[in-house]
């Protein structure tokens, strides 16, 4: 009979149990991450011999959950966050490309060539002439106000990629900080759904896998380590690389066995095998960006202004081969370009000039073999994607006698694509000094958008395009080649690479958007015959933006320079779209999943209430239990008195 008394207050102890864990889940049933608690009942072991048993054990409670649902959900929020963040990126630059009918580029660009057509009706009109001055300004300045835009978004993007950083690190260390907890206390639900709350706000950032069999807990990003041995926390940084542009003029002559030479092409034809021949007149000039020239002339002789100056000489002259003859010479061209380009006040200061390949001492000082014409290498003076730079040779022989511009035979040579090197600017998360390579999440958008390496940067595709138009626009606006009586040869190095008289207009000047200027001065200079022409502009639909001039353009991807501007809109509103269809997909795909998971763990206030009358009513008949077996109790010892 007491043993019955004490299967009774068992059960209801389990019962009271019961009911509080009811009534917790109810409380709850809003708090974000709490899953929902069930009793372990089980009954209790046998302690002697005896066939009945001993009642309940309600000692425990576990968490309704499903660790293989929740890491799913995990790694689809992951990707879910990746498309969002570039969605939120590309909406930002298609904002600022937004435009009405009377604003935006599209409309700056358009009554700049309106202002053209006025002059060009009355070319000695002053108010003409203002109107001009007046649009041309306003095209820059509409073009670098877009350009502008879309760097500070990625200058926010830069710093919000830090808080970012900062915000894994801390929630590794939280992570970290529990795990601690859990080894002292063993097992707590609260703190376990603390936990995958982490987890979860962790996978936002980046990708995430976490192994958590046999009590052992390790995190890894991107499948690199983080959280080991339960406590053992590693901390991410961000890293900014940055490199130098580098431009090889030379090109490849290869023997039968594969090996290739390297050819001067300064010096042959471009069959790689006819030696270019020279004469006095002749002149090899290096451009940069458009809009800085340094220029040698066959025969010239050219002050060392690096050694003393002698008070009555003045400076000495180069002596490159060092035999006494002062004259360049056509085997002395890529050394005297060099020392020109090293010692000129306009270019010095951006990019340093190199005769072929150096050698870099213990001390970091480059030498170079200078017996010898090598080939023209040139160098940015400072590294990264800022300041990038746009330069070519020009090659321009004269027929004498006589000299007439007639005479005149150009050629335009532009540095090997195959072994030159864009200017890059990188960034990369690293832990421990090692980088990592994210697959998914809000961090892995940010920097897949931050390095200009990666095919992935969007906001690099759409600066890149800003600057091939400002770009084409100074080409195009700089210098032309009447050859009919409506056609041209369009373009600085067309112009130079071709026959005839050329004609300088220089109205807009620079290589990219940064340094794009509009000369006001040159109004003043435009003749009738230079209107007509930069009438032609706005009309013609064959203009290359390859950026290597438009004798080279490619009919399939010449376009005018408005259409231009218009696929680039184009572009960004189908890029948006594009990953707006792909985010949709994602996040019904995440949603999915976590409403399966919710159906399991999340509190249903029905099944509680049913709960609470279940174990209301085991109460009630356990201490009915305890009630009769109290009266029996009695009735025995009353019957003994």
């Amino acid at each position: 009979m007491l043993s019955t008394l004490n299967v009774s207050q068992t059960g209801m102890n389990a019962a009271r149990i019961a009911v509080e864990n009811v009534s917790n889940n109810i409380a709850n049933e809003n708090t974000v991450g709490y899953k929902k608690r069930v009793v372990q009942v089980s009954e209790l072991a046998q302690s002697d011999g005896r066939f009945t048993g001993r009642g309940v054990d309600s000692s425990a409670a576990y968490r309704i959950t499903s660790q293989y649902m929740y890491d799913k959900i995990m790694s689809e929020n992951t990707k879910a966050n990746y498309y969002d963040k570039v969605s939120n990126m590309i909406g930002s630059v298609e904002s600022i490309f937004s435009e009405t009918k009377d604003s935006g580029f599209s409309a700056d660009l358009n009554r700049y060539f309106q202002a053209i057509e006025n002059l060009r009706t009355n070319p000695n009109s002053e108010i003409y002439k203002s109107v001009l001055k007046s649009s041309g300004s306003i095209v820059v300045e509409s073009l670098q106000n877009l350009y502008t835009s879309i760097e500070q978004q990625q200058l926010s993007e830069k710093t919000e990629l830090k808080v970012n950083v900062n915000k894994v690190n801390g929630l590794l260390k939280e992570i970290g900080d529990i795990n601690v907890k859990l080894e002292k206390y063993e097992f707590n639900n609260d703190l376990l759904d603390k936990r995958d709350q982490l987890e979860l706000e962790l996978s936002n950032y980046v990708d995430i896998s976490v192994n958590r069999a046999g009590g052992y807990y390790e995190l890894k990003v991107a499948g690199e380590m983080a959280i080991s041995n339960n406590t053992n926390v590693r901390t991410f940084d961000v890293i900014e690389s940055k490199t130098n542009q580098i431009d090889k003029f030379y090109n490849q002559k290869f023997d039968s066995k594969g090996n290739f030479e390297i050819i001067d092409p300064l010096k042959f034809e471009a069959d790689n095998t006819t030696p270019k021949t020279y004469a006095d007149g002749d002149k090899i000039t290096y451009k940069l960006n458009n809009a800085v020239e340094v220029s040698i002339t066959i025969g010239e002789k050219i002050r060392d202004t690096t050694k003393p100056e002698d008070p009555v000489t003045g400076y000495p002259f180069l002596d490159i081969n060092g035999d006494g003859n002062f004259e360049i010479s056509e085997d002395e061209l890529v050394r005297a370009l060099v020392f020109k380009i090293n010692n000129s006040e306009e270019t010095k200061g951006l990019v340093s000039a190199y005769n072929g390949d150096y050698l870099v001492d213990a001390a970091g000082k480059r030498t170079t073999n200078d017996n010898a014409d090598q080939y023209l290498r040139i160098e940015s003076k400072f590294p990264g994607t800022e300041n990038q730079f746009e330069g070519r040779l020009s090659v321009e022989k004269n027929i004498v006698p006589p000299s007439t511009p007639e005479d005149r035979v150009g050629e335009v040579l532009f540095r090997n694509e195959n072994v030159s090197k864009n200017p890059q600017t990188d960034v990369t998360i690293t832990i421990n000094e090692k980088e990592i390579s994210l697959k998914s999440g809000i961090m892995k958008a940010q920097v897949d958008n931050l390095s200009s390496s990666l095919g992935a940067n969007k906001f690099q595709v759409y600066l890149d395009k800003l600057d091939s138009f400002a770009k084409t626009l100074s080409d195009v606006s700089d210098k032309f080649m009447k050859v009919g009586s409506n056609e041209y040869i369009y373009g600085d190095a067309a112009s130079d690479a071709s026959n005839g008289v050329v004609e300088n207009i220089g109205l807009f000047t620079g290589l990219n958007v940064k340094d794009l200027k509009f000369n006001k001065s040159a109004v003043n200079d435009l003749n009738q015959e230079k209107l007509d022409y930069l009438a032609t502009i706005q009309w013609k639909k064959d203009i290359s933006f390859d950026g290597i001039g438009q004798k080279n353009s490619n009919p399939s991807k010449s376009t005018s320079l408005l259409d231009f501007f218009r696929d680039l809109k184009v572009g960004i509103s189908s890029d948006k779209e594009s990953n707006d269809f792909l985010q949709e997909t994602q996040n019904n795909v995440k949603q999915s999943i976590k409403s399966s998971y919710e159906q399991l763990t999340r509190v249903d206030k029905d099944e509680e209430m049913l709960n609470l009358m279940k174990f209301q009513a085991a109460y009630t008949a356990n201490a009915k239990i305890v009630t009769t077996i109290n009266e029996m109790i009695q009735t025995l010892l009353g019957l003994k008195r």
